[in-house]
Parts: structure tokens; sequence; C-alpha cells
């Protein structure tokens, strides 16, 4: 009787309404011709209606009936097979398999699919989102150890020259600080890459900048390419650094133009974009809000799926050995993700490439206000100086450039000696400059007790890093600043305008 009381309070449940109900897919396999004898509703949305077709074709994509189909009778009742597929679509399925007996007698195989394909994907944006963050910091090491060494290079040789007048030699010296420069400019895409590099933030009219690039645009493009341009009247201005958007889009045009050495259009166009958190959620690295969209697409040869995944590293390239630096595509990933925004390619061999950069979109657009400096000789000064900076050649070069100028300079090589230094200083300090990272002390405590000593004193940062790495070690996004390598008439010029407002009239 308890039995049967059991038996007839258990509550029914229909399998075909809970096998419906479940997310994963669950196909019904009969081995004996290999196919679906039945589907839940999750099977039916991914596949469609297959009932009766061959699973082997329409489920596992392959054009013959996997081991576990043929011989249903190689698993137990208790074991589970499970196998990864990856489809020819590029679909990536888990497949378990399990043997079942049908009231009737008969085998059959229990297909439970789990698509893994979001999944992988999200995977590998996270692997290529942590590759190019390695790299940047790979890059950011090594563009600073070589600015240092530039800024020296560059420095002396800019000094020496002045220095030759007419001398035979003269010519040489400066194309040792020209050649020195043009390693300086491969440094500052390196960090542009890395972000690394300042920019200047700032509301720009991102249809007036590309209206003012038409010209060069097209001359650098050639007439064997017709240059298309779309600009959306509607288009918002965007927060960022106008050089660097023209950076961005000259590099994405002189790319375009060697996709098409036949000849080709080259299609440029703007608009407005709000991205939201679907479209975040499908793609790593977005971030929801309003944007501008700026469109470079061309009809050229077009990019493949390997190539396509190593596009913005640095130094990658499928031109010719002299043909470039590999170092284009990266200076713009940097560029955009600086900015704090997007960048998309999308591209099939021979059908052409289309990249998408969006940039944040300012909500209040600003007038273009021009503002005219006049310029001003800085005359020698009795100010006093005091220079900090862990590299010796640098710190020589300037504490040279700014006794040229007439400054009293004190030179120390940390923020401890610094310290000690103005301890024993009664007449005062001007000016500290400093570098960002310094070796015993930090420079934002140097500063802290720099200013506790001369309350009055003015702060230049140097460094070979900019962007978040300043932040991180306590650097006001407002203080004044220079980064390396910078040439001796940018210091004189930076530390005058610093001075400049505490000289009386």
């Amino acid at each position: 009787m308890a039995g049967s009381t059991q038996s007839s309070n258990r509550p029914s449940y229909d399998p075909q309404v809970l096998l419906n109900s479940q997310p994963v897919i669950v196909s019904v396999i009969n081995p004996a011709d290999y196919t679906v004898q039945f589907q839940n509703r999750t099977c039916l949305v991914a596949f469609g209606d297959i009932a009766g077709a061959s699973c082997h074709e329409k489920i596992a994509g392959q054009a013959g009936p996997c081991e576990f189909c043929r011989m249903p009778e190689a698993l137990t009742r208790e074991e589970v097979v499970s196998e990864e597929v990856e489809m020819p679509n590029g679909r990536h399925l888990l497949i378990h398999w399990a043997k079942a007996s049908t009231t009737d007698g008969p085998v059959h195989v229990i297909e439970t699919i789990v698509d893994l394909t979001k999944r992988k994907q999200d995977e590998q944006s996270l692997r290529q989102s942590q590759k190019m963050e390695a790299l940047g910091r790979l890059a950011a090491g090594i563009a600073h150890d070589f600015n240092n060494l530039l800024m020296v290079v560059i420095g002396h040789a800019q000094r020496v020259a002045q220095q030759l007048g007419a001398h035979p030699c003269h010519h040489e010296v400066e194309m040792i600080g020209q050649a020195g420069s043009r390693a300086a400019a491969l440094t500052k895409k390196l960090l542009t890459f890395s972000r690394r590099q300042v920019l200047e933030q700032r509301d720009v009219p991102l249809n007036t900048l590309i209206r003012e690039m038409e010209d060069i645009l097209r001359r650098l493009i050639g007439e064997q390419i017709q240059t298309v341009i779309v600009l959306d009247p509607q288009a918002g201005h965007v927060l960022g650094d106008s050089v660097q958007i023209e950076q961005v889009l000259l590099n994405l045009a002189l790319n375009a133009r060697d996709a098409m050495a036949e000849g080709g259009i080259l299609t440029i166009e703007t608009g407005n974009v709000d991205l939201d958190q679907a479209y975040a959620r499908a793609h790593s690295g977005a971030v929801p809000g309003p944007y501008v969209k700026l469109v470079v697409e061309d009809t050229g040869c077009g990019i493949d799926a390997e190539t396509l995944a190593h596009i913005f590293e640095p130094f990658f390239s499928t031109k010719e050995s002299g043909q470039g630096t590999g170092l284009g595509l990266a200076t713009v990933y940097g560029i955009v993700k600086e900015s704090r925004g997007y960048i998309e390619v999308t591209s099939q061999p021979a059908r052409g490439t289309r990249f998408t950069v969006m940039l944040p979109r300012a909500l209040s657009q600003l007038s273009e206000v021009e503002a005219v400096a006049a310029a001003h000789s800085v005359p020698a000064t009795c100010a006093t100086i005091l220079l900090v900076e862990d590299d010796e050649g640098i710190r020589r070069l300037v504490a040279a450039v700014l006794r040229d100028q007439g400054y009293e300079v004190l030179a120390a090589a940390d923020g401890v000696e610094a310290l000690q230094m103005l301890q024993v200083r009664k007449s005062g300090c001007d000016l500290l400059i400093t570098d960002v990272i310094l070796p015993r002390m930090k420079a934002a405590v140097l500063v802290q007790g720099a200013k506790t000593m001369f309350p009055l004193i003015k702060v230049l940062y140097i460094s070979g890093y900019a962007g978040d790495m300043l932040v991180s070690h306590g650097v006001d996004a407002q203080a004044a600043y220079l980064q390396k390598p910078f040439l001796p008439q940018t210091l004189i010029e930076k530390v005058g305008e610093i001075l400049l407002p505490a000289r009386p009239l």
C-alpha cells in the first residue's frame, strides 16, 4: 500500500515538455540509418527542422556518421562520451553521446549539444587583448630606454652644430641630429601603440578635419584610385587629439592605397552611432555610449583571417622588406584606445577591407577659437633650478643647456639627494625639474618635500613615459610636462614659459 500510495502521489511529467524547456540542444539518433528521430525546441532553433535527416550532415557537418552512432553497443548505459567539434562554418559544438533503449527495444543514441561558439569568441578576444597589452608594455619599456639615449644624441648634436657655425663638419653633425629625430619619431609610434603617449584631448570637428585633409589625401592616394568622401552633416564633434586623429585617417588611407595596386575605390564616411550594451557584449573592448564613426573602406585585395588576427601588432607587416615599418596600424590601434574609442575591421580576400573607428562624441561642441601667441625670447636669468634625473647623460645635457641660458643649476641623481641639497640651501629655489620615475624616492614624494621647504617652487616633470603611467606615479594630469626626447630649444622655451609669470613686468 505504501508503495502504491507513493506511486500514485508521484507527479507525472511529459518528457517532451521537459526536453523542450532545456537551453541545450537535444536530439535522438536512430543508429540504423543515422537519422534524427527527435529534436527539442533549442535544436529546432539552432539547426531548423532536421527530423528524418542525417545527423552527421546537419549537426556535426561531417560527410559520414561518427563512430558513436555507428557502434552504439560500444557505449555502456552509464557511459557518456564527449567531443568538441568545429563546424565548417566556424561554429564550435561540444557534443555528448549516451546510449538509451526505447520501450520497443531498439537502441538509440541521445546527443546533448552545447554551443561553445560565443565562449570561444570571448576567449579569443581576451587572449588577443592580453597579447596586445603585453606587447604594449614591452614596446613602452623599449621606447623609454631608447628615448633616453636618443635625447643625449639629439641634444648634444644640436649644441655642437650651434657651436660649429660655418665649420665643414657642421652639416655632418646636423645629419646626426636629424637621424636621431627620425629614430625618436619611431619610438613615438611605439609609445602611441602602447598608450604611453600624451594626447591633447579636446573638441575636434571630424568633418572639418577631413575636409582640410581632402587635398593631401587625394594627392597621396593617386589618380588610379577613386576617392569618395561621404560626410554626414549631423556628425558630431569628437573628443581627441586632432593631430593624432589626422594620423589615424592618413595611416588607414595609405593602407587602403597599398591594397589597391591596380586601382579601386576608397570610401571615407562619417556619422553618429550609439553603442548599446548588446553591442558591447558582442565586441570585447567596446564601451556603450555616444560615438562618431569614421569609416575607411577599400575595394582592394582584402585580408585573410590569419593575417587579420595580427594586423594591429607592432612590426607585423605583409609588405616586402624595406616597404614599411609595420607600425602604421599599430599606431592607429594605440591612438584609438588612448582616445577611449573602439576600432573594428572586417575583410575578405579579394573583396576589400572596411575599418570602422568609433571615437567618443563630444556632448557639447565648443566653438573653434584661434589662439594667437606672440613669440617671446627668453632672456638669461639668475633663477635657480634643481634638476633631478637618474640618467647621467641626460642630467649633464639638460644642466649644460640651462647653464648656457644663465640659470643656476643644481643637479641630483635621485630624490633623496635632491632634498638634501634643498635642506642646506638658504637662498631658495625657483624651479624643480624632475624625472617621473626615480630610484629611492617617488617623484611625487620629492615634489611634496620640495614644496614644504619652498612653497612657491614651480615643478616641471620630464619622462619617456606618458598617459596612465604618469597618473599611476602621482603626477597630476594638469602638471607641466615634457616628454623625452625633447630638443634643447624646447626645454628653454618651456622653462621660460613656467618662470615668466613670476618675473616682474
